[in-house]
């Protein structure tokens, strides 16, 4: 099966990507590695399960990541992060307390739209290879590589510096964040 594009626009529609890609002042303007840090507020979704035996249960907590990525052009990089949801408790009637702890490393797809030259709005969706610690009479871990996806916004405040606030989510933990944090683009 073939797949042709014809008629007035398809060559217009085969020019756009080239054109994106290719252009010279999307690629010296936005080409280039940066590293930032933010903090936020992670959620748990699935940690505090209403029942009969769980007394008291806390699923917000301060986390923080790490991130590096590279800027293929203005629109598209990719991104690698490292992510410390923190630590949410629980106390459950027979057993105690009882708390998880929660990090993943993930890699990310970013797509990028400028709306001013200093205000952008992003996207990213990619994989994070995820691990939860929960404590008790003997350690239990719980691995699961899964789904990483989030928006945000992103203030360039000076050429190198910018400000960004984003939320993420991860597939298979259902685990929420909300963080602001500060970029440093190397160029």
């Amino acid at each position: 099966m073939s797949f042709w594009i014809g008629g007035r626009y398809g060559s217009l529609l085969l020019a756009i990507p080239v054109a994106i890609v290719a252009s010279p002042s999307a690629a010296s303007e936005e080409r280039g590695f940066y590293i930032g840090g933010a903090l936020g507020e992670a959620t748990f979704a699935d940690w505090c399960v209403p029942s009969p035996v769980v007394l008291s249960c806390d699923d917000g907590t301060t986390a923080w990541k790490i991130f590096g990525g590279y800027r293929f052009n203005r629109y598209f990089g990719a991104e690698a992060t490292y992510l410390d949801w923190g630590q949410v408790s629980g106390t459950v009637s027979g057993v105690g307390t009882v708390t998880a702890d929660q990090t993943s490393f993930g890699v990310a797809a970013v797509g990028r739209l400028e709306l001013t030259p200093q205000f952008s709005v992003f996207g990213k969706a990619g994989l994070l290879m995820t691990e939860q610690e929960t404590p008790a009479s003997s350690t239990r871990k719980r691995d699961e590589t899964e789904l990483h996806y989030g928006v945000g916004v992103r203030y360039l405040f000076t050429p190198k510096w910018a400000a960004r606030a984003e939320w993420e989510r991860t597939d298979q933990l259902k685990v929420e964040l909300l963080s602001i944090g500060l970029e440093f683009r190397f160029q």
